[in-house]
């Protein structure tokens, strides 16, 4: 009745097994009133955004610096070099423009190579 791969991937999103999965959509689409096939697919995008969601965690853990001013901005830092195309001079005197946040030119660079980001690059 469902998809066989959708409801896999359902399974392993609940960490269920596929017996408990299709009785769990079951229950819940007779509770909603709705078809069970679509019930099914809506959780197609839950899935896809909590992946999309971890992906961004291990990113941003994956940034890291001693300095606590890059920390808290390590996102715009990331965005301006990445994809804007700012120099290590520029990022500083945006950081101090836009925040009022004094942080030097070699702690930008530092950070920047540390973290091995590349110009124009997906960076994740």
């Amino acid at each position: 009745m469902f998809n066989q791969i959708q409801l896999k991937n359902f399974a392993k999103f609940l960490n269920m097994s596929e017996e408990k999965a299709e009785i769990t959509l079951k229950k819940q689409a007779k509770y909603l009133q709705v078809n069970q096939t679509y019930l099914l697919k809506s959780y197609k995008v839950v899935y896809e955004m909590t992946k999309e969601a971890e992906a961004e965690r291990a990113k941003a853990l994956k940034l890291k610096s001693k300095n606590v001013l890059v920390n808290k901005y390590k996102e715009e830092i990331t965005d301006l070099y990445c994809n804007q195309g700012y120099g290590y001079l520029k990022i500083s005197k945006a950081m101090k423009i836009n925040h009022n946040a004094k942080i030097s030119k070699s702690a930008i660079e530092n950070f920047i190579k540390q973290n091995d980001l590349v110009k124009g690059g997906d960076n994740g």
